[in-house]
Order: structure tokens, then C-alpha cells, then sequence
């Protein structure tokens, strides 16, 4: 009698996961010593470290057996470019004197218009606090105010107010409190703008986070890289741009204002845009080159003649940074944690999917995607111009950054509460007897920082997963020390390679933590959705 209720049991649960014991972090090792080698130069796309890397992963899909996804019988997907380096030229004149900005020093641009020569002179400047027009919150920064022409400076993030039962926290039912919303996003800014009709959006640097300008630095002296412009005769940005805190505050006061002091007005629902006294010049000059890259995909089909054409995305971005030659010393961006880990951890996915006897329902689409250092641009091709119609992918998986120091106990996702993806991540916790934090990730707004925010502007319930911190046989706060030297010391530097004291049995494990929950997706009838409130964060840029 009990083993009759338990065999009814086991039929209602339907099979159970595969456990995806046969991931290997020896393999894992072995795929990022050879991703993040100087052989493959940084592998930046568009150069021979693309080629190098291309081929590689190509072969490594053809010899797990993975099917080519792409429809036209290849492991690749053409993603035509535009590169461009530009030299922007800004000064502010301000009571019959002009202040020159130098660049990269004060003052770098992000993503300049696709024209040889784009300026304006004399432009006025308008202060527009957030930038956000968010009806759901009553918010409108701009009150009306006519941007026509103007170069607008607005500041990151967005505003934020104490919760009235706990005010040592932020109100959740503002902006998501601790955790941003689309509004926070600098292309949602530059767009609302750009529909306006300003000359330009400049934004101003956050002074508690002096290492973003130079990570943004280290991007605007590269050669930049960009979708093709479709849309020919929609009005144009001259650029978009950062200012250094220190330029920022020296040009405000300039004007007879205090930055702090408009900070703290731009907090308030009842800002209005402040007209500075002062005009811009700016100029911008860039060399443009048509050029492409590649995505490399693969699939392992499913098993049920009508769910097998339909998808769960695990994708990794395996582009870098590439090689600067203005560079002393070390010139290569090898990449090791950021994103070799992610395609390692990827393409051991993809080999046990590949050895299952009994595949899921769904089919398992493998994207190792291109140029997301550069803007996303190879997931953001894929949801504009996908291989499959979009509405049969029902799930994405992104993997970018990797555990490289061991075993951990817990695990987290950035964009938890976002859809039901959740409870299937917990449930493949549980399956490996780890626990599932029920909180997000969301560091200065990390859910947007990766492919899975293009694929999740294309409706597609998206995860960004990560191991926890609770590291087994380390001291307490081993975890928390080693990711916050890996982000002052190695992200994007030259110095994010391989390292002697490397552990990679936790991302091993992590991979068979993700592997359970893409099964899951792939087995499971009924496809993930978005939970209420997701839409804060996911709907598409266009205000």
C-alpha cells in the first residue's frame, strides 16, 4: 500500500530532474585557460582574438554533438556593426569666459551619433535633475520645460525616500527602493531626451563611485562598436556623455550653484529644470567603419513533438575587451572571470544536456553572444532579428561572472521577484541541497548590467544567476572579500586573468544548480511568466 501511494506520488511529480553530476571544473579550467590566453588577445570582436574564439567555441559545440542554431545550417549568427572612435571636443562658456573640458581627464563621451561630424555651438545648458518621466510615481523632471536644442545634465540613478515604517530603509513602493527600475538607466534618459529634441545628455558621474569614470574611460579611448542606425530620419543626440564629479562641481559653482544643493532639490517631486547661466560648445568628430561579429549558437532538441520547438535560452557573452596597444606592460584584457567562466560553465551545460538519455520537453537553445561589452548588441541583434520567432522563447538563463574560489552553500539571482522563474531556481537549490536566497542582487542596478536585459525587453522572463557568499570551509566574510577585490582590483583591467588559488568545483556546481533549473523550464508545460510590478523593469526603453 505505501509503495502503491508513492508510485501515485512519483506520477503526478511526473520524472524527476537529472542531477547533472558528469559537470566537470577540470573541463571549466581548461576552456578558460585557453579563452582568457593572450593567443586569444582579449578576444574584442571584430579582430583575430573574435576569429580565434569563433572557432574554438564552433568547435567545441560540434564535438559535444550540438545541433547548428542556425536554421541555415551553421553554428553562427551574423551581427553587422558599426565601429567608430571619436574625439569629442567641450567647453563652457560661463560669464564671457571659456572652460574647457578635456577628454578622457573630465569629461568622456558614450555613444556618439553615426556621422562624420556632429556639434552644436552655443548651446544652452539646462539641469533636469534624474531625468525621469514616471507617471506611476506622479514624477515628471521636466515640468514642460522646452529642451530644444539644449545639452542637458542629469544625474544617474534615480530619486529614492526613507520608508515610513523602517527608515533605515528605502520605500519599496517608490522607484523599488533599494532596487532600480528602468527609469534609472541612462538609454532610457537618452531616449525621453532624444524624443524631446535636446542637442545632448551629459551625466554626471556619482562622486561615491569614483571608479566608474575610469571604467568609462577605459571604454571611450577603444574603438566603440554599434548596431547599424535603421532609423535615418529620427532626430539624433550628438552624443551621449559623462562628466567627472570633480568638472561637474567646478562648472555648476561656476554658475553661482552648489551640485550638492540641486541634488537634494532633484529629490523632490516638485524639481523643475534649472537653467544655468552658461552655454556649451560641443563638437564631435568620429571615424566610422562597417564591420560584424558573430554569435555562436547551438541546440540540444527536445523531446515532445510539438514543445520541442520551443526554446530556454542559456546564453554568455564571450567577448572582452580585447588588446590596447596605448597600453605599458600587459596590453590584453584576457577576461577570465568576465565572461571566460560564464562560456565555460555554458558549453559544460550544453555537453550534459547533450549526453541525457531522456531530453526535456522544450529545446535547450545555447547562445555564447557577442560585443555585450559593448552595449549588448549581440543579444539585442538576436531579439530584434531571431533565428526562431521570439514568442517561442520561454525562458532566458544568462551566466556572466563566474565563482572561481570554491564551494558555496547559498546561491542568489539578481532580479529576484521579477517572474516565476524564482521558484523553479529554488526548487534546483534545493535539488542540491543549497539554499535559495529570496532577495536579489542588485548592486547600483546589476539586473540591467547583462544580456538578460535584452531579452527580457523582449518579453522573455530572464534570470541573472549567481553563486551566494557562504563558502564552505572559508572564514565568514570570505565570499563578500574576494568578489569586492575582483571588482576593485580585476573587472574590466588587464589583470582579470587566471590566478593560482582558482577553486572552480563551485562553479561546477553552479552550472549543475542552472542546468536542473533549465531542464525544469524545458520539461515543465506551462511556461514561466512575469510576476506583477515586473513591468517597472522590463518594458521596453521607449517612454
Amino acid at each position: 500500500m505505501i509503495f502503491s501511494l508513492a508510485l501515485v506520488v512519483a506520477i503526478q511529480r511526473g520524472p524527476s530532474s537529472p542531477r547533472f553530476d558528469d559537470i566537470s571544473a577540470k573541463r571549466m579550467m581548461t576552456h578558460v585557460r585557453v579563452l582568457a590566453s593572450d593567443r586569444f588577445e582579449g578576444r574584442g570582436p571584430t579582430s583575430r582574438g573574435e576569429q580565434l574564439t569563433v572557432a574554438y567555441l564552433t568547435s567545441q559545440f560540434k564535438k559535444i554533438g550540438l545541433e547548428p542554431g542556425n536554421p541555415n545550417g551553421t553554428y553562427v549568427q551574423s551581427v553587422p556593426l558599426v565601429g567608430y572612435r571619436t574625439r569629442p571636443k567641450l567647453a563652457f562658456n560661463i560669464k564671457g569666459k571659456s572652460l574647457p573640458v578635456r577628454f578622457p581627464e573630465d569629461f568622456i563621451h558614450e555613444f556618439p551619433q553615426l556621422t562624420p561630424h556632429a556639434g552644436a555651438i552655443g548651446a544652452p545648458v539646462v539641469f533636469a535633475g534624474y531625468g525621469i518621466v514616471a507617471p506611476e510615481f506622479d514624477w515628471n523632471d521636466y515640468k514642460g520645460a522646452d529642451v530644444t536644442g539644449k545639452i542637458v545634465l542629469v544625474l544617474g540613478g534615480e530619486p529614492s525616500r526613507p520608508d515610513p515604517k523602517h527608515i533605515k530603509n528605502l520605500d519599496a513602493r517608490f522607484f523599488r527602493g533599494d532596487f532600480r527600475t528602468r527609469y534609472s538607466m541612462r538609454d532610457y534618459k537618452a531616449e525621453c531626451l532624444r524624443k524631446m529634441g535636446a542637442a545632448s545628455v551629459i551625466f554626471l558621474a556619482s562622486a561615491e563611485s569614483p571608479k566608474s569614470f575610469t571604467i568609462y574611460k577605459t571604454f571611450a579611448v577603444m574603438e566603440g562598436l554599434s548596431l547599424p542606425d535603421w532609423n535615418l530620419n529620427e532626430h539624433k543626440l550628438i552624443t551621449t556623455g559623462v562628466l567627472h564629479p570633480r568638472t561637474a562641481e567646478r562648472i555648476f559653482r561656476a554658475t553661482g550653484f552648489e551640485l550638492k544643493d540641486l541634488k537634494r532639490q532633484a529629490n523632490s517631486a516638485s524639481f523643475k529644470p534649472v537653467a544655468l547661466d552658461a552655454t556649451a560648445d560641443l563638437e564631435v568628430d568620429t571615424s566610422l567603419r562597417p564591420t560584424s561579429s558573430q554569435n555562436v549558437v547551438g541546440i540540444v532538441r527536445g523531446s515532445d513533438p510539438d514543445l520541442r520547438n520551443e526554446f530556454v535560452v542559456v546564453s554568455a557573452h564571450w567577448d572582452h575587451l580585447g588588446k590596447d596597444p596605448n597600453l605599458k606592460g600587459d596590453q590584453i584584457y584576457n577576461g577570465a572571470i568576465d565572461d571566460g567562466i560564464g562560456v565555460s560553465q555554458l558549453l559544460e551545460i550544453a555537453r550534459s544536456f547533450k549526453n541525457l538519455k531522456v531530453k526535456p520537453k522544450r529545446s535547450i537553445l545555447f547562445i555564447a553572444t557577442t560585443s555585450e561589452e559593448k552595449g549588448w548588441l549581440g543579444s539585442k541583434y538576436y531579439v530584434q532579428f531571431p533565428l526562431y520567432p521570439l514568442n517561442r522563447h520561454v525562458a532566458n538563463i544568462n551566466l556572466d561572472g563566474g565563482n572561481a574560489w570554491g564551494r558555496t552553500r547559498d546561491l542568489i539571482v539578481s532580479g529576484y521577484g521579477l517572474s516565476t522563474l524564482d521558484r523553479v531556481l529554488g526548487q534546483a537549490a534545493r535539488a542540491q541541497g543549497r539554499k535559495f536566497l529570496q532577495g536579489s542582487i542588485d548592486d547600483d542596478g546589476l539586473y540591467f548590467g547583462s544580456d538578460q536585459i535584452e531579452f527580457a525587453r523582449g518579453g522573455i522572463p530572464a534570470a541573472f544567476p549567481f553563486s551566494g557568499s557562504d563558502y564552505i570551509g572559508k572564514p565568514k566574510g570570505f565570499g563578500d572579500r574576494k568578489w569586492s577585490e575582483y571588482a576593485d582590483r580585476d573587472y574590466h583591467q588587464v589583470s582579470d586573468d587566471v590566478k593560482p588559488d582558482w577553486d572552480f568545483s563551485g562553479a561546477a556546481q553552479d552550472a549543475g544548480w542552472l542546468a536542473i533549473a533549465a531542464y525544469k523550464i524545458a520539461d515543465e508545460v506551462q511556461r514561466p511568466r512575469w510576476l506583477p510590478g515586473a513591468e517597472l523593469v522590463v518594458r521596453r526603453l521607449i517612454p
